[in-house]
Parts: structure tokens; C-alpha cells; sequence
């Protein structure tokens, strides 16, 4: 493939994986709308807003293996266009809110959302060399997470300005263009015809390779204990700790929640740089779930003697920590052949976000230093996991 093509490419799925990255955080800075929602219909606030969090990971998560064993089969184009529009349509619900038609825009969204990543990651197999995988993948979080800065405190100014059903008219209009996009790339420039043969056979020995390999599991949960927990505090119960326990307001607690996910910006770009400088990736793995076990620690510490700039800080440092996780889907796909990516990729992707969806359903029920424990301990499980289970990839031939 030519550089053109080739970049052409890189740019339509990046700017479709920035909507999936919205999507998924922008309940963070919500929680007005939903007890608002929630008093009008008769819902209790908090079970509604664990809800609408965690419907998005649940479907994600699910939809996986059926999305990227498709995308493996049929190639990018023929998956990613029709799922786009899809978003588009989910998004378009939201216009007219009630508890179950935000929680079937949510469901659809979040099955819709898998195509981005996963389509991503198959073209980085098939089109970029070793040397500039994880550097690619930290172009992809880095996009990602602008998009997530998007739907903190500039997402919470949207709603206040113009409400709910403007705000989804006008990023169903973005979504709608991003498939038209997809539609011209994926189809007319890509050349993309998937793996061919039987789809079945070649699925399921693809999965089972997956399954008996204990360094999948390894950096999965790695990045269920990284990314994962991270990902719920930012979309879910971080926006509770917050406001209850530091007595911040909605706009105020909308601009932490944007410095956390700056700082990712920041450093993922740098680790994958150094990553595939020294082409080495399970130390930086490691690195982010022992820095992010402090960051919690730090956390818990700034609710105990209440100190709103050490929660900063521990925020700050939590973004630090989670740039070097991001070196959990190319340990992914070169422990496999290229024909396997978006399905290896699919699975870590199954264990991370099922297991968000689940932190997102339960943490918001407990209190929110209890949350913080919590993270803290998977945490400490995940860098166990990292050191025990998983092994170098990077230098495998």
C-alpha cells in the first residue's frame, strides 16, 4: 500500500475511534442530566447513571469477537461503514431522552464502537512495520484522548449552552460524515479483502490459540488494572468522589477529569516512542500498573487528610501512569499472526471492557473512597498478572 493510501486510511479510522472515545467518557459529566431524567421518570439517580455508563462497556465488550473475527473475514470496509452509520442512528436516539431510550442509545453505540479500534489495529498488521507499532497506537489514544478532553469540561459547556438534543443532533451529523468517509476509504482506496476461507474454522482455531496462551490473559488483565480502572473513574464514579468528597462543582470537577486525561496525551506518545526505540513492551506494561497502584494510593490519601491539590496531583499522576499501558495491543498481535490481529486484539478488548462495564455498574453503588480501594486492589492484581503470565514480544521475529 502506498503512503498515501496508507495515510488516508490512518486518518478516517482515527477520526472514527475518537467517537468511540467520546462515546465512552462523556457520561462523566452527565450526572445533571441523569438525575434530572431520573427525577422526571422516577428512577433512582445513581442506579440510572451506573446504567448508562456501563451498557456502553457491556455491548463493547460483548461484540468483540463477532466484530473483529468480521473484520479479519470481510476486511475493514464491508464492517466498519454500515457499523459507523449505526453510531450515527444510536446517537440520533438520544434527542428524545427517557431512561430506556438512552439505554438502547447506549447499547447500540457501544456495539457500534468496537469496529473503530479493531479496524485499527488489523490495518497496523497488515500495513505498518514492528518498529512503528506502538508509536501508531499511541497516535490512536493520543486522538482518543483529545476526544475524551472533548467530553469533559468542553462537553459540559455544550450541554449548558445548548442541552441534550442539539448536542446529539450535531455529533450524529459528525458520525454520519465519519461513515461517509469510511464508506470511500474502506471500499474504493483500501485494498482490503480480508482472509478469505472458511470463517468458522479460522475463527474459532483463531480463539482457541487465544484462550490456551496464558500471556493473553497476562495483558488483559494488565489492561483491565491500567486502562480499565482508569477508564471507570473517568466515566463513571470519579465525578461522585469529586463533588461529595472534595466539594467541587459540576464545571470544576468537568476540568479535573480533563487534566487526567491530558497528561495521557502527554505521555503516551513518549512511551511509545521509547517502546519501540528499545523494542521492548512488557516493562513498560508493568511500569503503568505499579505507578498507577501508587496513584490510587495517593488518591486514597489526599480524601484522608482532604487536600484538594493532592487529589490534583494524584489525577495528574494517574494520567502519567497510564501512558506506558499502552503498549497492551501490539503485545497482543505479535504474539500472533497477522490474520489474527483484530481478533487477538478482540479478545484482550472482551476482558477489559466487560470487565469496566462491571466496575462501572457496581463502583457508583459503593462510596467512593471504597472505590478507590477497589481499584487500588486490581490494580495490584493486574501487575502480578503483567509480571507472571506475560512475556517479550517485541522481538520476536
Amino acid at each position: 500500500m502506498g503512503l498515501r493510501r496508507r495515510y488516508a486510511l490512518t486518518v478516517v479510522l482515527l477520526a472514527a475511534y475518537s467517537l468511540a472515545y467520546f462515546h465512552r467518557a462523556m457520561t462523566g459529566v452527565m450526572e445533571r442530566e441523569v438525575s434530572e431524567l431520573a427525577r422526571e421518570f422516577g428512577w433512582d439517580s445513581q442506579v440510572l447513571l451506573s446504567l448508562l455508563s456501563s451498557l456502553y462497556f457491556y455491548t463493547y465488550a460483548l461484540s468483540q469477537f463477532a466484530v473483529g473475527s468480521l473484520v479479519d473475514f470481510l476486511g475493514i470496509g464491508r464492517v466498519a461503514t454500515p457499523l459507523l452509520a449505526l453510531m450515527a442512528f444510536a446517537t440520533l436516539l438520544m434527542v428524545t431522552p427517557s431512561p430506556p431510550t438512552l439505554m438502547l442509545s447506549r447499547v447500540l453505540v457501544g456495539f457500534s464502537a468496537a469496529v473503530a479500534f479493531l479496524s485499527y489495529q488489523r490495518s497496523l498488521s497488515l500495513y505498518y512495520r514492528r518498529d512503528e507499532q506502538v508509536r501508531a497506537t499511541a497516535v490512536a489514544l493520543v486522538v482518543g484522548n483529545v476526544s475524551a478532553m472533548l467530553a469533559t469540561y468542553p462537553l459540559r459547556l455544550a450541554l449548558d449552552s445548548l442541552g441534550l438534543a442539539y448536542t446529539s443532533v450535531a455529533l450524529s451529523a459528525v458520525t454520519l460524515a465519519i461513515a461517509l468517509a469510511t464508506a470511500y476509504v474502506g471500499l474504493r482506496v483500501l485494498v482490503d479483502p480480508g482472509s478469505g476461507g472458511g470463517y468458522l474454522s479460522r475463527t474459532f482455531r483463531n480463539l482457541r490459540e487465544i484462550l490456551e496462551d496464558p500471556h493473553s490473559w497476562g495483558v488483559s488483565v494488565g489492561a483491565l488494572a491500567t486502562y480499565g480502572t482508569a477508564l471507570s473513574f473517568q466515566s463513571s464514579w470519579g465525578q461522585l468522589l469529586l463533588s461529595r468528597c472534595f466539594g467541587l462543582d459540576r464545571v470544576t470537577v468537568s476540568y479535573y477529569l480533563m487534566v487526567l486525561a491530558a497528561v495521557f496525551v502527554v505521555t503516551s506518545p513518549i512511551a511509545g516512542y521509547v517502546s519501540d526505540r528499545v523494542l521492548r513492551r512488557k516493562p513498560l506494561l508493568l511500569l503503568s500498573a505499579t505507578s498507577m497502584a501508587v496513584s490510587w494510593t495517593l488518591l486514597y490519601a489526599s480524601y484522608t487528610v482532604g487536600s484538594t491539590p493532592a487529589a490534583a496531583l494524584s489525577l495528574a499522576l494517574l494520567g502519567a501512569s497510564l501512558g506506558p499501558h499502552i503498549v497492551v495491543s501490539p503485545m497482543m498481535r505479535e504474539a500472533r499472526r497477522p490474520e489474527a490481529a483484530a481478533t487477538s486484539v478482540a479478545f484482550m478488548n472482551t476482558v477489559l471492557f466487560l470487565g469496566t462495564a462491571v466496575l462501572n455498574t457496581v463502583l457508583p453503588l459503593l462510596s467512593p473512597p471504597q472505590a478507590v480501594l477497589v481499584s487500588l486492589a486490581i490494580t495490584s492484581v493486574g501487575a502480578l498478572a503483567v509480571k507472571t503470565l506475560t512475556r517479550e514480544t517485541a522481538r520476536v521475529a
